[in-house]
């Protein structure tokens, strides 16, 4: 290339965990903590963090040179890029790529950009900006995601370990790298180059992407962990549903099965994946807030930027200024972005009960700038996105070989191995294997294992879960198009089998389980049946819903453990999403009660039905408990009922507020549940006031 360039060692930390997600810069490496979900609605500009002083690696450029600058994507959003030298105050100094346009723009999928740096220019600490458009969500393009490096520029550098990152040996300002490390400057790692950095206990694989490290290792069975150095217990990956007290259909292309060791103080998870992408599943406790989002060790909660002086201004060419008022930066488009940024898609794909659509984690729907159903972002004890604050395990297969890891989503960014955040990898056995593109992972975890940084404990209470898998050629799903639909793209395979990246739209979701829960089979001969939830010794459950079919007509009883001036639900749909659901919600409070009739058309309050079609309506709390009951018809002429005498996905939810003299609800704080498999109530003739039966699946 030409150009001289070297790295204090400093940078060398920077390069042990090289992740994905939206945006991030890879070299030079970006400030700590290196989030790839930095965006202008939520963070402090002109980077997203602050200047964390001498804990932040610094690269040494010289006067003149040209480098090419690298950042890691993981969503090929439309638009282009910017980068900038800024001087310690964020002032733009130097547009290195001008200030009239973005670069980049026909190609969402480069990952890279040489620039010059220019003449007579020397600092001893300033900072390389990158900006990154994601202009499906703004029509002005105003929505941005940005990463920054400090850096030093100087008239002339020593042709020494530093010149190499510290990572190979210089001579004539050409790196001869170590092993594993790669690039101009050994500023890449990769995990291996052959089996032998495996442990000689799996093989090296490369995934022919875009991501650091792009050489993996990938386990044979029994072996797991970094380069495969674990012995595990677990070496038949062949998942056998009869083992199992817990299974749950995420997706029509992913199912979780589960158990409880109890020995052990173990649970032991299965993933069975229709597809060669990765597989993974999250679970934090209901209740969290976004203040959760401040433990991140060692870090600063997102969305403040202490460091940075007051009353800097940071334009941008199209118009949106960026202005820096008591602390914090923030996008001159604002609100408005960050509605448009989520409500759109949200709107248009519907909230997944089964899979809240999560907007992307990144999730882009509400995924991008928006705000997750009318909560404030950060703190506050304001709601979070279902990747917040979530322990994680990804699982990744080829053939026989495999790899699992212990990750934790702390916001919107990709998530990151426990390590990153202070905390330990607590798998203890794992294996996996991907035949006939159909991905198999299993794998164990204590149920409390005392990581207080990146795990959360498994409880007999009801857990927020998450799930996801991988998209790969040709099956991507953007919405708005990013930028392979609009075909600004040099490479159409962007995605590629078991990379982490975006999931996509459609590839992702959330709901609650108690994993110390059997699974319930419902018997379509039973006139009477029902579900519950979270259940004490006394029979005291955390949800209980029990219906009894009687002729054309079905009787409910629905209770939940909550305070008075919360609401209980049950609802009935045609598939595991909230909209087009037909939902009866009841509450009291001081003033009385309210069981209604609603309809839910899109991922908002379900409306109260001009026509209820309900008898026998009554709600009473007592001991902490409220309990709804209501009869309703098999079958109605009311278009916003679902009938029931067709099989139907059983919603239930509870916990959100509700003012009984207004009849108005809020947002459900825990994710509702959804039945696993349509419920079919028998014909109406065979129950004129019979007994029935509910059965649980009991392990073999």
């Amino acid at each position: 290339m030409g150009s001289y360039a070297a790295t204090t060692l400093l940078f060398a930390a920077a390069l042990l965990h090289l992740s994905s997600a939206h945006v991030r810069l890879t070299f030079p490496p970006a400030r700590t903590p290196n989030y790839d979900f930095l965006d202008n609605v939520r963070t402090g500009g002109p980077c997203g963090v602050p200047d964390a002083g001498e804990s932040d690696p610094v690269t040494t450029l010289v006067v003149g040179s040209s480098l090419n600058v690298s950042y890691h994507l993981a969503y090929p959003h439309r638009g282009g890029i910017r980068i900038n030298i800024l001087d310690s105050n964020g002032t733009i100094v130097h547009a290195l790529l001008g200030l009239d346009s973005w670069r980049l723009e026909d190609d969402s999928t480069a990952f890279r950009q040489e620039v010059t740096l220019p003449d007579g220019f020397v600092c001893d600490r300033c900072v390389l900006q990158l900006m990154r458009q994601a202009a499906e969500w703004s029509a002005t393009g105003g929505y941005i995601f940005w990463s920054c490096a400090d850096i030093s520029i100087q008239n002339s550098v020593q042709c020494d370990e530093s010149y190499c990152s510290g990572h190979g040996t210089c001579s004539g300002f050409e790196c001869n790298c170590e092993r594993t490390y790669y690039g101009d400057f050994c500023q890449y790692k990769d995990e291996c180059e052959d089996a032998s950095d495996c442990s000689n206990n799996g093989e090296c694989v490369d995934l022919m992407g875009t991501i650091f490290p792009r050489r993996q290792c990938f386990c044979n069975p029994g072996y797991f962990g970094d380069a495969c150095s674990r012995v595990s217990s677990l070496s038949n990956a062949t998942i056998d549903p009869n083992q199992y007290t817990v299974r749950n259909a995420l997706h029509d292309r992913l199912t979780m099965y589960a158990r409880i060791i109890e020995e052990e103080n173990e649970i032991e998870i299965a993933l069975l994946h229709n597809g060669t992408g990765y597989a993974a599943l999250g679970w934090k406790p209901t209740g969290l807030d976004a203040d959760c989002r401040a433990q991140a060790p060692g870090f600063f909660p997102v969305g403040t930027n202490p460091l940075w002086p007051n009353g800097q201004t940071f334009p941008l060419a199209d118009g949106v200024l960026v202005i820096n008022n008591g602390g914090n930066w923030t996008s001159g488009y604002g609100e408005e972005e960050g509605e448009e940024e989520g409500e759109e898609e949200g709107e248009e794909e519907g909230e997944e009960e089964g899979g809240e659509e999560e907007g992307g984690e990144e999730e882009g729907g509400e995924e991008e700038g928006g705000e997750e159903e009318g909560g404030e972002e950060e703190g506050g004890g304001a709601p979070i996105h279902p990747m917040d604050c979530a322990d994680i395990v990804i699982g990744q297969a080829r053939g026989n070989l495999f790899r699992v890891f212990d990750y934790y989503s702390r916001d919107r960014a990709t998530p990151r191995r426990d390590y990153f955040y202070g905390g330990d990898d607590d798998i203890t056995a794992a294996v996996g294997k991907e035949v006939n593109g159909v991905t198999s992972i299993i794998f164990r975890r204590p149920l409390s294992t005392g990581d207080s940084s990146a795990d959360h404990d498994i409880s007999d209470s009801l857990m927020r879960v998450i799930w996801s898998f991988g998209q790969v050629y040709p099956y991507y799903f953007h919405s708005p198009n990013s930028g392979i639909e609009a075909e600004t793209v040099s490479n159409t395979r962007f995605y590629q089998p078991d990379e982490i990246k975006y999931h996509g739209t459609r590839n992702r979701g959330a709901t609650s389980i108690n994993f110390f829960d059997d699974t319930f089979v419902f018997d379509p001969s039973a006139c009477s049946s029902g579900f519950n939830t979270s259940c004490d010794d006394e029979g005291e459950c955390e949800y209980a819903a029990n219906w009894r079919v009687s002729g054309d007509f079905v009787d409910f009883t629905v209770s939940a453990r909550v305070d008075l001036g919360r609401w209980v639900a049950i609802g009935f749909s045609d598939d595991i999403f909230m909209p087009a659901s037909d939902v009866v919600v009841g509450a009291v409070d001081n003033t009385g009660y309210f069981v209604t009739d609603r309809y839910a058309s899109a991922r908002s309050q379900p409306a109260i039905d001009s026509e209820q079609d309900l008898e026998l309506t009554s709600a009473v709390h007592n001991n902490g408990i409220t309990t709804i009951s209501f009869r309703r018809p098999r079958v109605t002429d009311d278009t916003n009922d679902i009938s029931l005498n067709e099989c139907r996905y059983f919603l239930f939810g509870w916990g959100g507020p509700a003012t009984v003299a207004t009849d108005t609800i809020g947002y459900h704080p825990t994710t509702p549940i959804v039945s696993q498999e349509r419920i079919c109530l028998p014909l109406p003739t065979n129950c004129q006031g019979g007994c029935g039966l509910l059965i649980t699946v009991e392990p073999s």
